[in-house]
């Protein structure tokens, strides 16, 4: 999802590395602002993770004490659990309290309509996503209608290439909470 390879080849999938303080920083906020209860059911259905690195999200929801995650993810080197699988054409049969993931930039929109009709009613969708993704007119009809509740976003830019650490993103990131059923005003935190 990193904005400085524009313009250049991207990475297969649209695969960037999720940096693990910008998991652990939202979710220290989150998890108590929400009172997200650690036996909830989650799934990051773009878990991400490869031969060199872990999933993102799920590996510190687990440092958090979250037990029932579900791991989904379209490319087959993936550390996900169900590998190899679209998740926008997938069909879920069990309840889900969280969905909570990076998505590419590019199914953002289609990747969370999808997780808001597969969580429980008043169940909460985190999509890390770039902050400029509130702009665009192809995306103000979505805009118009997402139940969105909160937008915290992150003040420190994040680097997406864990081969080079120091080496930032060009634009500001934010972790887009929408809940199920929502319809009051949008909070907007920094962290």
């Amino acid at each position: 999802m990193s904005s400085t390879a524009r313009g250049t080849v991207r990475n297969a999938n649209d695969y960037y590395v999720t940096p693990l303080w910008m998991v652990d920083e939202f979710l220290e906020r989150f998890v108590p602002e929400y009172s997200i209860d650690v036996n909830d059911s989650i799934l990051d259905p773009c878990a991400g993770g490869c031969d060199k690195y872990e999933m993102s999200y799920p590996t510190v929801l687990a440092k958090h004490g979250f037990k029932d995650i579900t791991t989904i993810d379209i490319r087959e080197d993936s550390r996900a659990e169900n590998k190899g699988v679209d998740y926008i054409k997938a069909f879920l049969d069990f309840d889900i309290d969280l969905v909570i993931t990076n998505p590419s930039f590019e199914d953002s929109v289609e990747i969370t309509n999808k997780a808001l009709s597969d969580v429980k009613n008043r169940g909460f969708v985190v999509m890390l996503q770039r902050l400029n993704w509130l702009g665009s007119q192809k995306r103000k009809s979505f805009w118009d209608d997402a139940p969105l509740r909160e937008i915290y976003v992150h003040r420190k830019r994040a680097g997406f290439d864990p081969e080079k650490p120091n080496k930032t993103d060009s634009i500001e990131y934010a972790h887009f909470v929408f809940q199920k059923g929502y319809q009051g005003s949008v909070s907007l935190s920094i962290i």
